[in-house]
């Protein structure tokens, strides 16, 4: 029964596993830590034969409608397009890409449990109202003037024309834009040393290393050692995407490998290198133990307690935290999925609306506005012009510095330390940390599950004077670090879809108030956590849902199923979905290198 409930409390609507992503910027146009490569931005057309500006939406000038801007193709984005009312907005959704992504499954795709298309959506299927209602544009946003109230765009595909440049005007303008991977500024991580797990061409790529390693491993004269080193895959990040994509290789190697390539499978080896004390360390700890026993008996290496120092080509060098003992890791194929960091564009929103540089997000109030927007350009009209929502944008509950917890500072001393001593200890730190996650639950990061090494790092950071201790001065310094690093939301899916859901419902509500001439009342956002999910393979799969439930075993990979059944975006992907898992099961996984 208590299943049952949790099966029904889920329904269609829970998003979960592997992390959200609005888009990821284009491989050619930003780099894997999202710093801009100025030397690939085009010039951007001003003005056309007539002295006019190059604004696409421009022609529309005489429509009552306001015009809405859209910034990415991902869960938020797409979340607002379907729910947006056309006949009230003029909608433009500008992304490189001109499709949407079924994240949670792309580890699937690295070994064929799922086609890479049976994922996508073109994004011009998806856009409401009738045929030219609304309108995509493939480009990616590289400028926001919030003065101005533009946005400039330039075309980055393989095909350009003459202008590749234009600026679309808004009234308003969501920003929906995601993150790129974190690399944490370690040496030799790039793209073509290691392979990221953020974008479809990612998933495809480690699907086509894979197959090459194992038909070169194939080939007369190639050595044991050099099969050994071939087949070996290093997994760097415990998280759902980095647990999720092992549990399919782990399957992959276990269900075809022996029937397609004799003799391999036990020469492989997979090696899943975590920063924290235990994989899945945000989940419930009754499910990181259940993951890490399961894997122990699947033949999965964990290196946890452990922090990749560099990497090179064939080799990475992990670091134990405790002993700083360094040890080399040869790999065939590196996959890096350690968290999310600052988009390009993000931060220049950012500078200009006066925010904290130091943050990964954006700061947005609980009604996904933009903070700083309004002070920036010094005019009240321009409440609620710019939102922001899903993977580079974080609910912060004051104002745009984003400093709550630094603010409260010397009260959270006061109230950690318990034995009046003066300082605050792991324990101390830990409980008052513990206090405060119903207000700001991004705090659960340090509290939750295996997360132990979390509070170790944090205290060896601001411990200055080494005694296993933090001052008030080196509390208040970790404070400041907790507000500029930590988000208030998980990053999921789950979160962006209905923050989309949300603005569309409240930007439809605004502008049937203003058209019928009544006070416009703002909701601010309320975030509902449905329960996270973790695919362990060999038809296992883990769930933590609020109220302290937790399942394991084959009858949660059932309603896995059904579940991420329901979250496909079309009945087109549905279907296709459904059809590559029967294939999988009858016939076995592809293993074409394409």
């Amino acid at each position: 029964m208590a299943f049952r409930r949790a099966a029904l409390r889920l329904g269609a609507a829970a998003f979960v596993g592997g992390g959200a992503v609005a888009f990821s910027p284009h491989p050619s146009y930003f780099d894997p830590t999202g710093t801009y490569d100025t030397s690939r931005v085009l010039p951007v057309a001003r003005a056309d034969a007539s002295g006019g500006m190059n604004t696409p939406n421009s022609e529309t000038s005489n429509d009552p409608r306001e015009k809405l801007v859209i910034l990415g193709s991902g869960w938020g984005a797409v979340a607002l397009v379907k729910n947006i009312d056309p006949n009230l907005y003029d909608v433009s959704v500008v992304s490189p890409r001109n499709f949407f992504l079924n994240t949670p499954l792309l580890p699937g795709v690295t070994v064929g449990t799922v086609e890479a298309r049976s994922l996508i959506e073109p994004v011009r299927r998806l856009l409401p109202g009738k045929p030219g209602q609304s309108r995509f544009y493939e480009a990616a946003a590289n400028a926001v003037d919030v003065r101005a109230k533009t946005v400039t765009c330039v075309d980055e595909s393989e095909i350009k024309a003459a202008n590749p440049g234009f600026t679309l005007s808004y009234d308003k303008l969501v920003v929906a834009i995601g993150a790129p991977p974190n690399t944490f500024n370690t040496p030799g991580v790039r793209r073509g040393v290691v392979n990221f797990l953020k974008e479809i061409d990612d998933a495809r790529d480690v699907r086509r290393k894979l197959a090459d390693l194992f038909e070169t491993a194939s080939l007369p004269g190639v050595s044991e050692e050099e099969q050994r080193r071939m087949l070996s895959v290093v997994v760097v990040g415990g998280g759902p995407t980095g647990v999720e994509f092992a549990a399919e290789l782990h399957d992959f190697l276990r269900d075809d490998v022996p029937k397609l390539y004799p003799g391999l499978a036990e020469k492989a080896r997979i090696t899943v290198v975590q920063s924290a004390d235990h994989i899945l360390n945000t989940y419930d700890a009754r499910i990181s133990e259940y993951a890490e026993s399961k894997f122990a008996r699947d033949g999965i290496e964990l290196v946890t307690n452990a922090r990749v120092t560099e990497v090179r080509p064939n080799e990475a060098s992990v670091m134990d935290k405790k002993t700083k003992k360094v040890t080399k890791i040869p790999f065939g194929v590196c996959v890096w999925s350690t968290g999310l960091g600052t988009h390009a564009l993000a931060r220049e929103l950012k500078r200009q609306a006066g925010q904290n540089m130091r943050r990964r997000a954006i700061a947005v109030d609980k009604y996904l506005q933009v903070r700083g927007v309004r002070r920036t350009t010094g005019k009240p009209e321009m409440r609620g012009t710019v939102y922001a929502l899903g993977d580079c944008a974080d609910v912060k509950s004051k104002a745009a510095t984003g400093t709550e917890l630094l603010d409260r500072a010397d009260e959270l001393f006061a109230l950690a330390d318990a034995d009046g001593n003066g300082t605050v200890d792991k324990d101390e730190f830990r409980a008052v940390m513990k206090s405060l996650e119903d207000k700001y639950p991004h705090l659960a990061t340090f509290t939750k599950g295996g997360s132990d090494s979390r509070l170790t790092d944090i205290m060896d950071k601001f411990d200055v004077s080494k005694d296993a201790a933090l001052n008030r001065t080196e509390f208040r310094a970790a404070m400041e670090e907790a507000d500029a690093l930590l988000t208030s939301h998980p990053s999921t899916a789950q979160v962006a879809n209905q923050q989309g859901e949300f603005l569309a419902r409240e930007l439809n509500a605004q502008a049937r108030a203003k058209k019928n001439g009544e006070t416009v009342v703002y909701r601010p956002f309320e975030y509902t956590h449905l329960g996270s999910f973790a695919n362990l393979g060999a038809n296992k799969a883990a769930l933590d849902l609020p109220g302290d439930f937790v399942s394991k075993g084959y009858g949660t990979m059932l309603l896995w199923y059904g579940v991420y059944f329901s979250n496909c975006v079309s009945w087109r992907n549905k279907f296709l979905v459904v059809g590559d898992w029967f294939k999988k099961s009858f016939w076995g996984r592809d293993s074409s290198r394409v």
